[in-house]
């Protein structure tokens, strides 16, 4: 059977305005097998959608001449399949472009440098990043990872996991990079606690030394969970904390319309510390 004789067949069978209910039942269907990796069969999409069984086998049908579905199965099971996956990412913005404007305003607003640091595959990698005005500057390579326990942005980016999927992320063993770098868990939880409280997390020469940095996370619709940092000379941060905490609240309202991550913290995670912990 042609793709054109499905979608006919389809469309014939529900009735003049068969067009758009049939978009209308194409999407139940796709809704009903969203998340469903190991698929679901045409009896239990009819009793998600409430369609009949009939409509169900047609619309499958059609869906899969089109590459949307596929078998998921030997039984008959279906999920969704990997033409819809090429649609989706090919309408997905990328998650830089959606930053850079507030991290060009903090750029112009502190004359420091900006990175945006991106979580992929249990790795974070510096995406983007505008070099400060100063001659005495942090430099940010970008396409360079970071380790996650001891930058600001690994700590922002942790802050919005639970406790248990912080420590599916982070190695067996803490590195010590600098005589100020975290390497006992329990503290290392203890300081994701804060920065959950806060919204904002701090690395005191704890990757570098001579340098600090202050960070906050964003997530796009998409799920791609990011931290917007600036990292700061020592010699020049201390005693510019708050200033610099306020422009990245600032950039926070900024880009207020990125949804904030769904994954919530462990019980326990908005415990209260009075200060930002040093390491």
């Amino acid at each position: 059977m042609t793709p054109d004789a499905t979608h006919t067949e389809v469309a014939a069978q529900d009735g003049g305005d068969g067009s758009i209910k049939i978009i209308g039942r194409a999407v139940a269907v796709l809704r009903a097998l969203a998340g469903e990796r190991e698929g679901l069969s045409l009896s239990q999409l009819a009793e998600r959608t409430g369609l009949p069984r009939s409509t169900i086998h047609r619309l499958v049908s059609a869906l899969e001449v089109e590459g949307v579905l596929v078998a998921a199965s030997a039984t008959g099971r279906v999920r969704i399949g990997p033409e819809l996956v090429r649609w989706a990412e090919a309408g997905r913005p990328e998650i830089r472009s959606l930053l850079r404007p507030a991290m060009e305003h903090l750029a112009q607003t502190l004359k420091e440098t900006v990175d945006l640091a991106v979580l992929e595959s249990g790795r974070l990698r510096i995406t983007d990043s505008i070099e400060g005005r100063h001659t005495l500057r942090a430099v940010s390579v970008v396409g360079s990872s970071l380790p996650l326990h001891c930058t600001a942005n690994g700590k922002a980016v942790l802050s919005k996991l639970s406790d248990a999927e912080v420590a599916r992320l982070l190695p067996a063993r803490l590195a010590r990079l600098t005589p100020a770098t975290t390497t006992r868990r329990a503290a290392l939880l203890d300081e994701l606690r804060e920065v959950r409280r806060t919204g904002v997390a701090f690395d005191l020469e704890e990757s570098t030394p001579g340098v600090c940095a202050v960070a906050i996370a964003a997530q796009d619709a998409y799920g791609t969970l990011a931290a917007l940092s600036v990292p700061v000379p020592a010699i020049r941060f201390h005693g510019r904390e708050q200033d610099i905490v306020a422009s990245l609240n600032a950039a926070r309202q900024q880009v207020s319309t990125v949804p904030p991550v769904d994954t919530l913290p462990e019980s326990g995670a908005h415990d209260a510390h009075d200060a930002p912990p040093a390491s």
